[in-house]
C-alpha cells in the first residue's frame, strides 16, 4: 500500500478511524450481491450541463447577465456561472456557439467586480468561476478584449472587491479560493503581490477555527450543505496547485479526512445527507461530485484503488441523482421536489432558478475538469454496510447503515429547518425514497401563501393528561442553546448514543434524549438497521397519563403528484415514482394507521401524518420501515 503522512494522519488520527479501516481494509471486500457499477464516466458530466445552458442562454441580456425567468432580473453569481459553464462547453464539447455568449457573461461579470455592482452584492462568488471562465476564453477572444480583461483582473484588492475579507464563513473561503486561482494564473497587480499574499494567507489561518476533527467545516448553524460548500472551494483550490503557502499541508490534510467522512455520509440513492438550510438544493451534490472526483484521482495516485473507486462511485450517484431532477426544458428543479418553480416549493429566501441551477453546473464544470477516467467504481460505504457512525460533536447528527439501508438522525435540530428525529431511510437501488426529510417545527416549506407548518417526526406522540388538546413529541424539542432562552421552549438537554453491534448485514444501536421544557418526556430510540428495512423501538421513559399514538409523516404529494398510498390492518405502502416505501405498525398489535391532518409541505413535497390510536397506558411501539424500487422515475434521464 502506497502512503503518505496526509493519508496516514487521515485514517490514524480520524475519529472514525475504526470504521474507515473496516470498509477499507488492506484486502478489498468482496462486492455486495448484485451490485452494479453505473457505467458512467467523464463525459456524462457535460449532457446536464448542455441542457441547462441552452435554456439559460435564452435568458441572457444584450449587456451579457443572466435574467431570471421568474425573478425578472439578474440574481446573484448566476452570471458568472453561465460564463464558466458555457466555456467549458466551448472547449470540451466543441459548442462554438457559445463562445460570445460565454465572452459576454463573463466581460458582464468581471464589470460588475471591478466596479462593485455584482448582483445582490454577492461578489464573493464571482471570482473562483471567473478564473475557470477566463483560462478558456482568453485565448479565444480578440488581443483588446483580452488585454482589457487582464488589466480588469489585476485591478481587484480583495478587501476592497468582496464582503467577506475577515477570514470567517464559506463567502471568504470562495473569494479566496478564487485569488488563489488568479495569483496562480498572473493576473494580481505586482504592487499587490505581496498584501494578497498576505491576504490569502491570514484569512486561510482564520478559517482553521471552523475545521473540525472529522474534517468537516463548521458553517453558522453547521448546516451540512455549508460544510462541503467551502470544502469544494478549498478542494479545487488544491488540485489547482493554486496556493503553495504556510497553511497548505494543514489544509490538505484536513481536507483528506473531511473527504473520508463525506463517503460515510453520501446515501446509496447518491444524496448528500440532509440538515440544516439549504438541504435537498441539487449543488448539494454537485459539490460532492467534486470533492468525490479530486478524492478519486488522489487516492488512485496512492495506490489505493479501492478507496479510488469508492469517491469515483460517489461522484457518478450524485450525478445520477441530480439527472433525476432535469425538467423537460434542460435545467433542473433546484430542490427535491416536482412542484412548479415559480411556487419556490422548499426554496430558501435565497434561492432562485437562475443561480442554484448555474451554481450547480459550475461545480459540474470543475468535477469534470478534474475527473479520471480509468478508475473502476467501487462500492460506497453506504452500499456496504456495517457502521454507525455518530457526528453530534457539533453537527448533531447520526448516521448507520447495513444491508444497503442507510438511516440519518437528527439529535438535536436547529427547529427553523428539521425537526429531531429519524429524518431519511434510503437503500441502495431506490431511486427516490418517499421519506428524505421531515417538517421543522418552525419552518415552512410550501409556496409563499401556505405558511403552516407542525414538527413531524416518526415515533411516539402524547398528551400529557386529558385536558391537553395537543399532540407532543421529540420532534417538538430543539438543540440546547448555548444561552438560556427566557421563552423556555422545548430543548434537547442531551443525547446518549449506545452502540450494540456492527456488521455489513446488520447494525443496532439506540439513543437516549433528555428533553426538557414544556410538555417534554424522556424519550428512548432503538433502531435495527439490515436489508429488510429499519426496525424501530419508541418509548417514553415515564409514563404518561393521557393519550399516546404512533405517528409517521407519510409523502402524500411529490410537488406535482400525489402518491399512491394502500392501507390494510398495521401495514401502510407509499408509492412514488422512483421508490416504495412499506410501513408496518408491530407492536403493540392490531394496530390501524390513518391518515389524519393537514398536509405539511416538506422539501420534498408534502407530507400527512400517518397516525395508529395505543391502547391507554402505552408507552412503548415498534415499528418497521423498508423500501423497494419503483422503475418509474420522472423526467429522469434513463439510468
Amino acid at each position: 500500500m502506497n502512503s503518505s503522512p496526509s493519508t496516514d494522519a487521515a485514517f490514524n488520527d480520524h475519529p472514525a478511524a475504526s470504521i474507515l479501516s473496516r470498509m477499507f481494509p488492506a484486502q478489498a471486500l468482496p462486492l455486495p450481491a448484485g451490485w452494479q457499477a453505473t457505467a458512467l464516466t467523464r463525459a456524462d458530466y457535460l449532457p446536464l450541463v448542455a441542457g441547462n445552458v441552452d435554456f439559460f442562454k435564452t435568458h441572457q441580456n444584450a449587456a451579457g447577465a443572466i435574467v431570471d425567468p421568474y425573478e425578472k432580473k439578474e440574481r446573484q453569481y448566476s452570471t458568472p456561472a453561465f460564463a464558466q459553464a458555457a466555456a467549458t462547453l466551448v472547449q470540451y464539447a466543441g459548442r462554438g456557439d457559445l463562445l460570445e455568449p460565454a465572452s459576454r457573461a463573463f466581460s458582464f461579470s468581471l464589470e460588475a467586480l471591478v466596479n462593485k455592482t455584482a448582483a445582490d452584492k454577492h461578489p464573493d462568488f464571482y471570482i473562483p468561476m471567473m478564473m475557470h471562465a477566463h483560462r478558456i476564453l482568453a485565448p479565444r477572444v480578440s488581443p483588446d478584449l483580452r488585454e482589457k480583461w487582464k488589466t480588469q483582473l489585476q485591478s481587484l484588492v480583495p478587501e476592497e472587491t468582496y464582503r467577506a475579507s475577515s477570514g470567517h464563513g464559506n463567502w471568504n473561503l470562495v473569494n479566496v479560493a478564487g485569488e488563489a486561482m488568479r495569483r496562480k494564473d498572473g493576473y494580481v497587480a505586482p504592487e499587490q503581490a505581496q498584501p494578497q499574499r498576505a491576504y490569502l494567507d491570514r484569512a486561510l489561518n482564520n478559517q482553521k477555527k471552523a475545521f473540525t476533527p472529522l474534517g468537516l467545516y463548521a458553517d453558522p448553524g453547521v448546516p451540512l450543505a455549508y460544510d462541503a460548500f467551502p470544502r469544494l472551494w478549498l478542494e479545487n483550490m488544491i488540485a489547482d496547485g493554486a496556493y503553495d503557502g504556510a497553511h497548505r499541508d494543514e489544509i490538505a490534510t484536513f481536507l483528506t479526512k473531511g473527504a473520508l467522512t463525506s463517503l460515510l455520509l453520501l446515501s446509496p440513492s447518491g444524496e448528500w445527507a440532509s440538515g440544516g438550510r439549504s438541504a435537498h438544493h441539487q449543488w448539494n451534490e454537485a459539490q460532492l461530485a467534486v470533492i468525490c472526483e479530486i478524492n478519486a484521482a488522489l487516492w488512485a495516485k496512492r495506490g489505493r484503488l479501492d478507496i479510488a473507486g469508492a469517491f469515483k462511485r460517489g461522484a457518478h450517484l450524485a450525478l445520477t441523482s441530480m439527472k433525476r431532477w432535469q425538467r423537460p426544458t434542460g435545467e433542473l428543479w433546484i430542490v427535491k421536489n416536482y412542484a412548479p418553480p415559480a411556487n419556490r416549493h422548499g426554496f430558501e429566501g435565497y434561492s432562485f432558478n437562475s443561480q442554484y441551477n448555474l451554481l450547480a453546473m459550475a461545480m459540474l464544470c470543475i468535477a469534470y475538469e478534474r475527473a479520471a477516467d480509468g478508475i473502476a467504481e467501487r462500492p460506497l460505504p453506504s452500499e456496504i454496510g456495517g457502521y454507525v457512525f455518530d457526528l453530534r460533536t457539533p453537527f448533531h447528527k447520526v448516521v448507520a447503515s447495513a444491508g444497503g439501508t442507510y438511516v440519518l438522525i437528527d439529535t438535536g435540530a436547529d427547529i427553523l429547518f428539521d425537526a429531531t428525529g429519524l429524518m431519511r431511510v434510503h437503500k441502495a437501488g431506490v431511486a427516490l425514497s418517499p421519506f428524505s426529510s421531515n417538517s421543522a417545527p418552525e419552518r415552512h416549506q410550501g409556496p409563499a401563501g401556505d405558511k403552516l407548518h407542525v414538527a413531524l417526526t416518526p415515533g411516539l406522540q402524547w398528551k400529557n393528561d386529558a385536558a391537553d388538546t395537543t399532540w407532543h413529541s421529540l420532534a417538538d424539542a430543539r438543540l440546547a442553546p448555548s444561552k438560556p432562552n427566557p421563552s423556555n421552549p422545548p430543548l434537547v438537554q442531551s443525547s446518549e448514543v449506545t452502540i450494540e453491534s456492527q456488521s455489513p448485514t446488520q447494525v443496532s444501536f439506540s439513543i437516549k434524549y433528555a428533553l426538557s421544557g414544556p410538555n417534554m418526556r424522556p424519550v428512548e430510540e432503538k433502531y435495527v438497521v439490515n436489508a429488510s428495512g429499519v426496525d424501530v423501538t419508541t418509548r417514553l421513559a415515564d409514563g404518561v397519563d393521557g393519550l399516546t399514538r404512533l405517528m409517521f409523516p407519510a409523502l402524500v404529494s411529490d410537488g406535482a403528484r400525489d402518491t399512491q398510498i394502500t392501507l390494510i390492518g398495521p401495514r401502510a405502502t407509499i408509492r412514488r415514482a422512483g421508490g416504495i416505501l412499506n410501513f408496518h405498525a408491530i407492536s403493540p398489535q392490531g394496530l390501524t394507521p390513518r391518515l389524519e391532518g393537514p398536509r405539511i409541505a416538506t422539501r420534498n413535497g408534502y407530507v400527512q401524518a400517518l397516525v395508529a390510536d395505543l391502547p391507554a397506558g402505552t408507552r412503548e411501539v415498534r415499528y418497521r420501515l423498508d423500501l423497494a424500487p419503483e422503475n418509474s422515475v420522472p423526467n429522469a434521464v434513463k439510468e
